[in-house]
C-alpha cells in the first residue's frame, strides 16, 4: 500500500480514506471490477458515498497509472484492474465477449509499430494500451 500513496503524493492528490479503500479493494478482492462494484463495497464503510465519487476516483486513480480503465461491452460497462507498480509490468487485455473473462498477456511489438505510427499521424506516441476482444476457450467448445 506503501508504494501506491507514494504515487498519489508525488501526483498531488490527497491521499483520502476513500482512495486508500479503493485501492485495497483491489489489492484484496479482485482484479478486475466495475465502479458499481466498488460502490457496493464502499458503501458500507462510508455513509456519504455516491456512485458519482466512486467513479471520479477511479478517474484520478487511472490517470496516475495505478489503475487501467476499458469498455467490457456495448453497455458501456467500465472495469477498473490495479497495474502492477511495483513490477512495471507492461501487458494487454483481452476480453471474451461471452463470458466476459479477462485474461492479460505481454507480448507487445509495439515499438516496432511506433515510427511508423508516428509518422502517419504526425504524433509523438507516449503511451499505449490494447484491449482484445474474442472468444475464449472455453466458450468456443460451449458452442460446439
Amino acid at each position: 500500500m506503501e508504494r501506491y500513496r507514494k504515487i498519489l503524493k508525488e501526483n498531488r492528490l490527497k491521499i483520502t480514506p476513500k482512495r486508500v479503500a479503493i485501492i485495497k479493494f483491489f489489492l484484496k478482492n479482485k482484479k478486475y471490477a466495475s465502479a458499481f462494484d466498488v460502490y457496493h463495497y464502499l458503501k458500507n464503510n462510508f455513509k456519504k458515498i455516491g456512485l458519482p465519487t466512486v467513479y471520479r476516483n477511479l478517474d484520478s486513480l487511472t490517470k496516475i497509472g495505478i489503475f487501467t480503465k476499458f469498455e467490457l461491452d456495448e453497455k458501456n460497462l467500465f472495469y477498473y484492474g490495479i497495474c502492477d507498480v511495483e513490477k512495471g509490468v507492461h501487458h494487454h487485455h483481452i476480453i471474451c465477449e461471452r463470458c466476459h473473462k479477462i485474461s492479460t498477456f505481454d507480448l507487445c511489438n509495439f515499438e516496432s509499430l511506433k515510427g511508423d505510427i508516428e509518422k502517419k499521424t504526425c504524433f509523438s506516441v507516449s503511451y499505449h494500451n490494447l484491449f482484445l476482444k474474442g472468444i475464449c476457450k472455453d466458450c468456443q467448445e460451449a458452442m460446439k
